[in-house]
């Protein structure tokens, strides 16, 4: 039967990247230095974190019951001010849109961070699918020991003969800062139907699909938690239309990076750097989310050969080998190459991190992260043994046709199948 490899290559999530500064680096300071109020907030601020980085719909509501409110291991505080439901009573699967308005007499606004029914953020968009009074939460937090909530109920009528679109709204499982929204429904158009996308973020798109990836990477991070408004107008082959919405939040952890020590700036680039004669390149797009300048000037990188049974090995050079900008300034957004020449990367290699390390005010260290993937150049370079082979027809057909979209010398992964397969181009 035929055979097809389906690169899997290393994730490339900056999430896990900041994370292992972050909590690393401060589980470090903890251990060493920190003193028991800086042990506290770390602690704090890493309970915060768990809070905001769960899945939107996989907590029940019931969890934020007031009776298990002690196992936070926080106090109830007044921090919300008013709820404001956009509509009441609103129709079956029509979408209404949820703000609260909270204050932390605690501490700063922006550190407040927001749950409504099981969506993160504020604002939320919600929807049922029956009729009847329904109830829900909505539970505030601060980066202290905090937590407010309220019972909010809205009543849900049988509104027959409306046109409906339903669009749902996920962080991607594999692409770091970048959301998933799909169509999941849509009931009164016909035929072929065009989808027109505002992100909320000021970018817009057109699709011939009900499916669409964007990134919010480069977003501007000055509160704990961003949350963005998405809506898709849809217009049918008879040029009826139909709006769906729905809202997306991003735990802003490179902004909770800062509170805890280390600032790490985001970074938007290709897993899969260009391999050229004198080595590899990405272009990479740095986003310096702060109020003060960052300037690199070490670059660590570590190199992992193909086989998982060679060593790792690790280089130190000036950050000016690797790029041309080493200086970036407040809020300043700068594209630039990245490059590593082959006296460092050896044919062995098929993995490769890129550690930008520098000076920040305060006496703290600024960090900027990359982890990019390189097929293997010789069969002497495959394990075998653990390289994902694909037999089944239907995928491998599915892979060609991959490898035509995106272009031949450019490995395949699981994220372009699936993402591919949802635009109907598969």
């Amino acid at each position: 039967m035929k055979r097809k490899h389906l690169v899997i290559g290393l994730a490339c999530l900056a999430v896990a990247v900041v994370l292992f500064f972050v909590f690393g680096n401060s589980s470090r300071r903890t251990s060493d230095d920190a003193s028991g109020g800086e042990k506290e907030k770390l602690s704090r601020l890493h309970s915060l974190f768990q809070f905001m980085d769960s899945d939107n719909e996989s907590r029940p509501v019931q969890e934020f019951h007031p009776d298990n409110v002690k196992t936070y291991q926080i106090e109830k505080a007044n921090l919300i001010r008013d709820v404001i439901i956009e509509k009441n009573p609103v129709c079956v699967n029509e979408d209404f849109m949820v703000r609260v308005i909270a204050k932390n007499p605690n501490g700063p606004d922006e550190h407040l961070v927001y749950r409504i029914q099981n969506k993160l953020g504020n604002p939320a968009i919600l929807r049922y699918t029956r009729a009847g009074l329904k109830e829900f939460y909505v539970v505030v937090r601060d980066e202290g020991m905090h937590i407010d909530f309220k019972k909010v109920q809205v009543n849900v009528l049988d509104c027959p003969g409306r046109n409906a679109v339903i669009l749902r709204g996920r962080l991607h499982n594999l692409k770091s800062e970048t959301a998933q929204f799909e169509v999941t429904s849509q009931e009164g158009l016909a035929g072929k139907c065009t989808y027109l996308w505002d992100f909320g973020d000021k970018k817009k798109a057109t699709t011939s699909t009900g499916y669409v990836e964007h990134s919010y990477a480069t977003r501007e991070q000055r509160t704990l938690q961003s949350s963005f408004l998405v809506t898709v107008k849809v217009i049918d082959s008879l040029h009826q239309t139909a709006i769906g919405r729905t809202t997306i939040s991003f735990p802003n952890i490179h902004y909770l990076s800062r509170l805890m020590g280390s600032a790490v700036l985001p970074v938007v680039y290709d897993q899969f750097p260009k391999v050229t004669d004198n080595g590899i390149e990405v272009t990479a797009v740095f986003k310096n989310i702060f109020d003060e300048p960052v300037t690199f000037n070490i670059a660590e990188i570590e190199l992992k050969p193909c086989i998982a049974s060679g060593s790792p090995d690790r280089r130190e050079l000036p950050a000016s080998s690797v790029i041309g900008v080493s200086t970036i300034s407040p809020g300043a957004t700068v594209e630039q190459v990245v490059h590593v020449s082959n006296s460092v990367v050896a044919s062995s290699t098929c993995n490769v991190s890129i550690s930008l390390k520098g000076a920040f005010p305060g006496n703290e260290v600024g960090y900027a992260k990359l982890y990019l993937s390189i097929p293997p150049r010789s069969r002497d370079n495959v394990d075998f043994n653990k390289d994902k082979v694909i037999e089944d027809d239907d995928m491998v057909r599915k892979l060609n046709r991959a490898a035509q979209i995106l272009g031949k010398d450019r490995p395949i992964t699981p994220a372009d199948i699936e993402k591919l397969d949802r635009e109907g181009k598969l």
